[in-house]
Order: C-alpha cells, then sequence, then structure tokens
C-alpha cells in the first residue's frame, strides 16, 4: 500500500499550492515547485504571491525570505512546521515509526478520484491529525492536509508530479546570501 509506495520512492517534484487557514479562519494562498528526496531533503520554492524559499539539507533547515533580507535555520529533528511532515512521505518504510491510526475515510476527496487516508504523528506536537489523498493505482500523493489543536490548518495540493527523476543533489544545499540576517529557530 503506501508505505510501499513512499519506500521505494527515491524523489518526488511536483508543483504545489499551499493554503493555509489560520484559528480566525484567515486564509492565506501560496504557490510554487516542491523538492524532495531522501533522506529528509526537500526544497520548495514559492514563487506566488512572493519569493520565498524552504529547504532542508536533512540535517538542518533554512526558511529564507528574501524580502524580509532574512534566514531562518533550525535543525530538522527540532523543527515544528507544516512542511516537515512531507519529508517523512519520500523514502520512508517507516512511516509507521512517525504516524499511528491509519484510517480510510469516506469522505469525498478534494482531488478527484483520489482515497482519503487519515494518521496522527506520535510525535507529541500540536499537530492533531494528517490526511493524505493518494492516486488509488499509483499511491501518489496529490494532498497533504494538517490540522492543528488551535482549530487552524494547512494543506498542500499537488500537480505536475515526477517521481525517481534523479533530481541533483545540489538542489537541498543551500548557503544564505551576503548581507542577511540568519536567526535560530523557525517561528511557527
Amino acid at each position: 500500500g503506501v508505505g510501499r509506495t513512499f519506500a521505494r520512492m527515491r524523489d518526488f517534484s511536483a508543483d504545489f499550492v499551499q493554503i493555509a487557514q489560520d484559528s480566525l479562519n484567515q486564509r492565506q494562498q501560496e504557490e510554487g515547485h516542491l523538492y524532495l528526496a531522501k533522506p529528509r531533503k526537500m526544497r520548495m520554492e514559492y514563487k506566488n504571491p512572493e519569493e520565498k524559499l524552504f529547504v532542508s539539507t536533512g540535517k538542518n533547515v533554512y526558511w529564507y525570505v528574501p524580502m524580509d533580507r532574512q534566514v531562518q535555520v533550525d535543525k530538522v529533528k527540532d523543527a515544528l512546521d507544516d512542511r516537515i511532515p512531507l519529508m517523512f512521505l519520500v523514502g520512508q518504510s517507516k512511516l509507521r515509526g512517525e504516524f499511528e491510526k491509519f484510517t480510510r475515510l469516506s469522505t469525498k476527496p478534494v482531488m478527484e478520484g483520489a482515497v482519503v487516508i487519515s494518521m496522527s504523528p506520535k510525535r507529541k506536537t500540536d499537530l492533531k491529525q494528517l490526511i493524505i489523498e493518494v492516486d488509488p493505482q499509483t499511491y501518489q500523493l496529490r494532498r497533504l492536509a494538517l490540522t492543528h489543536d488551535d482549530g487552524s490548518h494547512s494543506e498542500f495540493r499537488f500537480s505536475n508530479i515526477r517521481l525517481n527523476a534523479k533530481l541533483n543533489p545540489s538542489l537541498f544545499e543551500f548557503t544564505p546570501p551576503a548581507g542577511v540576517r540568519i536567526v535560530e529557530g523557525i517561528g511557527q
């Protein structure tokens, strides 16, 4: 099933739409391109409405907002961020090591034809529930939605998906540009 497919996946790239809604029901929508590779490497290039960059080298996570002229850095294992669960979906046979209570839901998927699966994170954070929508034939990830204790949620929708495209390792490296402030810790 899903676990096997993610275990076989060496890398994943796709266009994404990220929709976030805070506890006051304010919505924000952003778009860009996502690259994932094992182990725990990620690059999210935000294009709209503003340019931003989120990179995980596998050890550290960097969040760079050019307009703020600042880079936030954190260790992958310490970072609490809605983008982090995406990393566990590539090359992870041990999906069950991170999540529990896998349930196939009968709710109507947002992405047409997808299967909806709910799971709960084992790590104690403010993340309450994780829902993924996968293609029933290929088990490709089409959507990931996260709900927090405070009622806020965010989701990622994927299109133009490419698997095992042998992504260039340099995508998952990051050197802060000159003259940019570096701040420890990625705030939620």
